[in-house]
């Protein structure tokens, strides 16, 4: 229960009176705040230029960032270009110098290898011709050179080459590497021999190989296309072009470079990156990846062009200090014309300030003047000249108003202490009726926190109330509990009136509880918790299932009753219906049992009807049941039969069982039993018309001389 407010209120009109009251005092010179002695002029002419100042800043960093970031892209899209030229040139040549190969292995001088002679000749003929190939020749199909251009290698056993292994089953193209066996049979140069292989199998009239066509393409082809190509147009730019192999490494390039791995600044295939050098110099580069021409596959070579960020961004430089220039001109050009204009605006103000200052109140002292200049001054020299009226009519008004607020005030003040103090009695009162209550009484929030507890919940829970308060049900109840009551809250939240009955266990007792949910409802509609109310009304449901229990269980033998047994056939009925598998129903009674009871008296009857229980009971499964009708009528369901001949089985069992000697008060007993057998699977089988199929067999048993068991159609 929430606590009141007890804080004294005082009207604002009383308040106002009171000020209006008090006598006046002759206020000294008024002295600005700290931090407000600046005047209007000044403020505006800083505001303005800070605003002008911020304007241009702002527009010179978009034009300052538009402007480089066309630039970068010029400058990107520059070098993409020259690199995807230079990709596409390096892939024409490549394919147009395997196209060459191929169609010179299928010259007819390169197929008679029964003479080697003639076959050399017409590759020194041919390599006149194609003088940027190397090196040509011919193999056997062991790997043996039979000829070649310039008798190099002549003899020489070449099957362990790359080109000549990978020319087994197709043409072949092999990357940039450098001279083995070659290096010390070529003229000298500047620059080391390096090779792109070329070797085309050639075939018989039966498609067997019956040697190779080989040739090494100089690398100086390459360096060539990109001095023709490139070198000029990157000198000009002072831009690099790079052609790297598979593993990253440069094939292409810059003597410095060559052999060397740049993988790692190379970046995403066909994007822009900047790297920076280890001497310190920032780039951007561009790379492309070789695809192929026509019938030539491609070698996975990357073409890397670059382009020092000093060179690409030259003219956006230029431009950023011709927008700062301008920026600095425009903000000197604005200083004076902020001056003028605030020196302006500021003078009505000013004017109105001074008539002000020379007041101790508003209400008081001369006419303020009338000022113009702009209609907003003169709008406001108007309205405190009427604010001015006003505020005298409101002083005389004040004063009358101060002559009976006192009383007011200390009337008041008493009416709160007055029901500060019947409130207090009255909260006393509930917490004494709510806390003597053999009820749990609790209050909970939208949140679903606890508010309000009871004495009650200490004796129950063995936890002190001001302990949970402010904590969550789920905090409190724990999560089994709290998912059990969960449909229950909601429904109070949502204004519905709860109630249920659990069964739960805290501090070492099991409770049966029954617990109501009443929704608080505002006036508004809401519902801003719920009251709960939990009884303990474990006494009384002992009671009930005590009396349920007796109601269900035969007193004397301590068998489940009609009204069990009848409950049970029902679902073992079911449950033969779902599973396919067979039941039986087995009515049994007593042999002659009117007569013992007649002869040895009620007392005897009732100790044979306990003996014959426990012997039925001994023959069956715990799964099966065994329930006394009435008198000397007992039934047993079997369940779960996996052949319908164990229930006959079971009968002869009890027959057995049952038939063996008794001895009451001195006098020997002869004990049988006569049972009808109705077997099943619950399909189409009522238990009515199941229980009358084995009544109808018992009648048969004991038509047939009693001590056995009929089983029924």
């Amino acid at each position: 229960m929430p606590p009141m407010d007890h804080d004294a209120q005082v009207s604002p009109s009383a308040a106002a009176a009171a000020a209006a009251a008090a006598p006046v005092v002759a206020s000294p010179t008024f002295l600005p705040p700290r931090g407000s002695k600046a005047s209007l002029g000044r403020w505006l002419t800083v505001m303005v230029l800070a605003v002008v100042a911020l304007a241009l800043l702002s527009s010179a960093l978009l034009i300052e960032n538009f402007a480089r970031a066309h630039a970068e892209r010029r400058a990107v899209e520059a070098l993409r270009q020259v690199a995807v030229d230079f990709r596409d040139a390096l892939d024409r040549g490549m394919a147009q110098q395997f196209k060459e190969i191929r169609v010179l292995s299928q010259l007819e001088p390169f197929r008679r290898f029964d003479d080697p002679v003639s076959m050399r000749r017409a590759l020194d003929q041919v390599q006149i011709g194609f003088d940027h190939f190397a090196w040509m020749g011919v193999t056997d199909a062991d790997g043996r050179v039979l000829a070649a251009a310039g008798g190099l290698l002549n003899g020489m056993d070449v099957s362990k080459r790359p080109w000549w292994q990978g020319a087994q089953k197709a043409p072949f193209v092999g990357d940039v590497h450098a001279a083995v066996m070659l290096e010390k049979l070529l003229p000298r140069q500047s620059d080391p021999w390096r090779f792109v292989d070329f070797a085309v199998p050639l075939l018989d009239g039966n498609g067997q190989r019956i040697g190779v066509f080989g040739a090494h393409l100089s690398w100086s082809w390459a360096r060539q296309i990109k001095n023709e190509l490139i070198d000029a147009t990157m000198a000009q730019h002072q831009a690099d072009a790079l052609v790297l192999g598979r593993d990253g490494s440069v094939i292409l390039g810059p003597s410095a470079l060559e052999g060397r791995p740049l993988a790692e600044a190379m970046g995403e295939p066909g994007l822009a990156v900047r790297q920076r050098t280890a001497e310190g110099q920032e780039y951007f580069a561009v790379n492309v990846q070789s695809q192929g021409y026509g019938a030539y596959p491609g070698l996975g070579w990357t073409v890397l062009v670059r382009q020092p960020v000093s060179v690409a961004l030259a003219d956006y430089e230029v431009l950023r200090q011709q927008i700062i220039l301008s920026a600095v001109l425009l903000l000197a050009l604005a200083v004076p014309m902020c001056w003028w204009l605030a020196r302006r605006m500021s003078q009505p103000l000013n004017q109105l300030t001074q008539a002000l200052g020379r007041r101790q109140r508003l209400g008081s002292g001369e006419q303020l003047p009338e000022v113009g200049g702009y209609r907003e001054a003169a709008v406001l020299s108007h309205a405190l000249s009427e604010l001015t009226r006003r505020q005298s009519e409101q002083d005389r008004s004040l004063a009358q108003l101060n002559q009976s607020l006192e009383l007011r005030v200390q009337e008041r003040t008493v009416e709160l202490q007055a029901a500060m103090s019947r409130q207090e009695a009255s909260e006393r009162r509930l917490r004494t009726i709510a806390d003597n209550l053999p009820v749990l009484i609790s209050y909970i929030d939208a949140d679903q926190r606890l508010r309000f507890l009871n004495a009650t919940f200490r004796t129950w829970m063995g936890t002190e109330p001001e302990a949970a308060l402010g904590r969550t049900m789920k905090d409190i109840f724990g999560l089994v509990i709290y998912e059990q009551r969960q449909s229950a809250v909601k429904g109070a939240l949502a204004g519905v009136r709860q109630r249920f009955e659990t069964r739960s266990e805290a501090n070492g007792v099991q409770r049966d509880l029954l617990t109501e949910y009443i929704p608080d409802v505002q006036a508004d509609g809401t519902v801003a918790g719920f009251y709960t109310l939990a009884t303990d009304i474990t006494a009384f449901k002992q009671v009930e299932r005590e009396l349920d229990q007796l109601s269900r269980i035969d007193s004397l033998t301590g068998l489940p009753n009609r009204r069990q047994f009848d409950q049970r056939l029902a679902e073992a009925l079911a449950r033969a219906r779902r599973s396919g598998l067979p039941m039986a129903l087995m009515f049994l009674d007593i042999d002659h049992f009117k007569q013992i009871n007649d002869s040895l008296g009620h007392a005897a009857g009732d100790m044979v009807l306990k003996v014959f229980a426990e012997r039925v009971r001994s023959c069956v499964r715990e799964t099966d049941l065994v329930c006394r009708l009435a008198g000397d009528e007992f039934v047993l369901i079997l369940e779960g039969l996996t052949q319908m001949e164990e229930a006959t089985t079971i009968a002869q069992k009890v027959l057995e069982a049952v038939s063996a000697p008794l001895t009451l008060a001195g006098t020997e007993v002869a004990l049988s039993t006569s049972i009808g057998v109705a077997c099943g699977r619950g399909e189409g089988d009522s238990d009515a018309a199941l229980l009358d199929r084995a009544d109808d067999a018992l009648y048969a048993a004991k038509a047939a001389g009693r001590g056995g068991w009929r089983l029924a159609e």
